[in-house]
């Protein structure tokens, strides 16, 4: 059957053209089997396309033309690619002979032939992929085995099987070994953070892998940027180590409220319970009821510092006290003298003195006259007056002056109360200027007697230096008894200045020149080298030794 076709670029490569499916028989009783696309009247050659290519053939050369179906033609050409083992190009001109004839059973059975190669082929390559896998990864065992790890990371991925292969899950267990191992010897050399990177890479390969993830925590437990991973890896384990490494990782990120409740817990079993435990309850608990108070929610702190008291009965009242008066002060109206009024009471009574006091002032600042504020401001007042009598008794009268100006500042409010502290400081003015005196007369003295200890030196040293003294009849030594006598003139002297400092200037006993010089002298007669010529100071006197 003749049939003229429209050929257009398809898979097999075929040009464009119309064309003849033909069988041509040459001269020599060969047969050439192919789609002609060219026969132009008048021309040598006729051009036919084969699965070996184009082919000119001399018309002289041809002994006849058969015209075939194009579907013919496509098979002919398909069972061309199949007997040269090309079987996709088979595969694409048998499919192409079906679309132009679907009912020809031989076309139908040659591509069910094709397909069936083609799979044998891909069966074959993947066959020898996998094998390819196998041997890739027991070389890259071995070379992380030596320490090669680079060199087994390289080779396994340029075998990578793919996301749907059977070897998908061997191949990347095997990866992940390798840099769980890579990983490992990394922080044997104290390389953490290359050992975090090996272990990452490692859990992403096979993140099922428990090792993987211990060896990782390892390394995020020395982390302090770490700490919330460890909370995620552990929080769901039963087991008490896991959980205290949780509270932990809570105590460190200052997240007290959370880790709180694991360390009481296993702080009641022995088998666990630690003196860090306890510590870290104590802190923590400490911690709490001052962040709740810096937040403002003062009910949390009055709770949180109750407990604290439970744990350590020893703590001080004084911070409950403050919270409960901060959790009333919260509730009034700023604005209500009465309720202040009534607040400043309830400090008073739980201790907290010099709020209640601030608070009593500050009411008689709105109401000059409210009663509870008076009574309780005056109660402060005299407790400080009597203060100021205590300080005079003791015969502290400078404390006892500078506490009686605090009470005239602090209580302009009652006349009565700054009389009675004009006439305590008064007082006390008197009593600390008779002190100051008899100190001066002390100091004075002191100055004198050093003078007479320096005198005395000075006769000695005399003595020492004399070349009319008998030697032999001396039953004691000038040079020990002069700097016996500097010395305590020193004393007495520097006794004097810590007494009236102003005894040292050069207008009044010139004690710090005195001093100086008694020091020199002294330094001389107990130096146990001296020097072939003894100079003393002042004296202008040389002795020979």
């Amino acid at each position: 059957m003749k049939t003229q076709v429209a050929l257009f670029g398809l898979a097999l490569g075929f040009v464009c053209s119309v064309g003849w499916a033909d069988i041509l028989k040459l001269t020599d009783g060969r047969t050439q089997e192919g789609i002609i696309i060219k026969d132009i009247p008048g021309d040598a050659t006729i051009t036919i396309r084969t699965a070996s290519g184009d082919i000119a053939i001399p018309r002289d050369k041809i002994a006849s033309l058969q015209r075939e179906s194009a579907a013919e033609s496509y098979a002919h050409i398909g069972r061309q690619y199949f007997e040269k083992n090309e079987l996709q190009k088979a595969y694409e001109a048998y499919q192409k002979a079906r679309e132009l004839d679907p009912n020809n059973t031989t076309v139908t059975e040659a591509l069910q032939q094709v397909e069936a190669a083609l799979e044998a082929k891909a069966s074959a390559r993947q066959r020898e992929a996998l094998a390819r896998v196998d041997e890739a990864i027991s070389r890259a065992r071995q070379l992380a085995a030596e320490k090669k790890f680079d060199e087994a990371a390289k080779l396994l991925k340029s075998v990578d099987p793919g996301e749907n292969s059977p070897k998908t899950g061997p191949y990347r267990r095997a990866y992940a070994e390798v840099y769980l191992l890579w990983g490992m010897d990394r922080l044997d050399r104290q390389d953490f953070g290359g050992a975090q990177e090996k272990f990452q890479i490692a859990l992403k390969l096979d993140p099922r892998n428990e090792k993987i993830r211990q060896q990782l925590v390892r390394v995020w437990e020395g982390d302090p940027a770490k700490l919330n991973e460890v909370i995620n890896f552990y929080k769901n384990s039963t087991l008490p180590e896991d959980q205290l490494k949780v509270a932990d990782a809570l105590f460190k990120l200052k997240r007290y409220d959370e880790a709180l409740p694991i360390y009481l817990k296993y702080a009641q079993e022995p088998r666990y319970a630690s003196e860090t435990i306890r510590q870290r309850i104590y802190v923590i608990l400490d911690q709490l009821h001052r962040q709740y108070a810096e937040k403002g929610d003062y009910a949390k702190a009055i709770e949180a510092y109750k407990l604290f008291m439970e744990y350590s009965p020893n703590e001080p009242p004084t911070p409950l006290a403050k919270y409960e008066y901060m959790m009333r002060r919260s509730k009034i109206d700023p604005n209500n003298a009465k309720e202040r009024a009534e607040l400043a009471a309830f400090a008073e009574q739980v201790g907290l003195a010099e709020t209640a006091r601030e608070e009593y002032l500050n009411v008689l600042r709105m109401d000059p006259s409210n009663k509870v504020a008076t009574e309780g401001l005056r109660r402060f007042a005299e407790a400080d007056l009597q203060d100021v009598r205590d300080f005079l008794n003791e015969q502290q009268f400078m404390l006892a002056q500078s506490k009686a100006e605090d009470v005239k500042r602090n209580y302009a409010y009652f006349p009565d109360i700054v009389k009675q502290a004009d006439e305590l400081i008064a007082k006390a003015q008197v009593e600390q200027k008779k002190v100051q005196e008899n100190v001066q007369k002390q100091a004075v003295a002191l100055a004198l007697r050093g003078d007479d200890y320096y005198n005395q030196a000075l006769a000695y040293i005399s003595t020492y230096m004399s070349t009319n003294v008998d030697r032999n009849v001396r039953v004691f030594s000038p040079k020990v008894e002069a700097a016996k006598y500097l010395q305590r003139a020193i004393y007495a002297w520097q006794s004097a200045l810590k007494l009236d400092p102003s005894l040292g200037a050069p207008t009044s006993y010139d004690l710090y020149n005195k001093i100086a010089d008694a020091t020199a002298k002294y330094a001389v007669l107990t130096n146990p080298y001296p020097p072939r010529r003894v100079v003393f100071p002042g004296t202008g006197t040389v002795r020979k030794e």
